[in-house]
C-alpha cells in the first residue's frame, strides 16, 4: 500500500500481514492483522509475525509490573525517581515470577495459569511486605 504523509508529502510504503491464530483471542478473533513498513524482500509475513510475537512478550513483561505492582506513581515526576520506581517494580516482578514458578512446579502449569491471579498474588505479597515492615519498625 502506498500512502502519502500529510505533513511532509513523503511517500510511505506499508503492507499488511495476516496471521491465522491457533486459538481465538479473548474477543473471539481468529486472525491478527499486522501493518509494517518492512519491505517483503527484507521480512516475510511469517518473520513479521514472529517479530511481533517477540515484541508482544516483551511488552507484556513490562505491562504486568506496571499494572499489578503500581510502579507508575504520580509523584515520581523526576526521571531518576521514575527509573528507580520502575527498577524496584521489576525486582518485585521477578519475585512474583519466582513464586509462580514454584507454584507451577508443585501444582502444574495448567492449574497455576488458569487459577492464580497476578493481581491477587501481587496484592498478597505487598501485604506480607507491609507486615514485615511493621515488625521491623517495632523492633527499632
Amino acid at each position: 500500500m502506498r500512502m502519502e504523509d500529510p505533513e511532509t508529502g513523503e511517500i510511505l510504503f506499508a503492507r499488511r500481514a495476516t496471521v491465522e491464530l491457533d486459538k481465538p483471542t479473548r474477543d473471539g478473533q481468529t486472525q491478527l492483522h499486522l501493518w509494517t513498513n518492512l519491505p517483503a524482500k527484507d521480512a516475510s509475513a511469517r518473520q513479521v509475525a514472529r517479530l511481533y510475537a517477540k515484541r508482544w512478550s516483551i511488552q507484556k513483561a513490562f505491562q504486568d509490573p506496571t499494572v499489578a505492582l503500581v510502579c507508575e506513581i504520580n509523584t515520581l515526576g523526576y526521571p531518576k525517581a521514575a527509573l528507580l520506581g520502575f527498577c524496584l517494580a521489576l525486582v518485585a516482578y521477578n519475585a512474583v515470577l519466582l513464586v509462580k514458578a514454584s507454584l507451577r512446579a508443585i501444582h502444574g502449569p495448567e492449574k497455576v495459569d488458569n487459577e492464580v491471579s497476578w493481581y491477587y498474588l501481587c496484592l498478597h505479597l505487598s501485604k506480607v511486605y507491609c507486615r514485615v515492615d511493621l515488625i521491623l519498625q517495632r523492633k527499632r
